[in-house]
């Protein structure tokens, strides 16, 4: 499975910043959800809440 790298990382709060969930980062960049969302977290990245999320 592919790593998170520093610059995967980047992308993956990029990505999130502009509204995507962390499974169309996830697919986007060949890892899983869940990588995606334990990344984010430790980035610092402000993970959105279930409300934001169906928005």
């Amino acid at each position: 499975m592919t790593k998170m790298t520093p610059t995967r990382v980047e992308q993956a709060k990029e990505l999130y910043e502009r509204g995507l969930s962390t499974y169309e980062i996830a697919e986007k960049l060949g890892v899983s959800g869940s990588k995606v969302w334990k990344a984010l977290k430790r980035a610092g990245a402000r993970m959105r809440d279930t409300q934001e999320r169906e928005k």
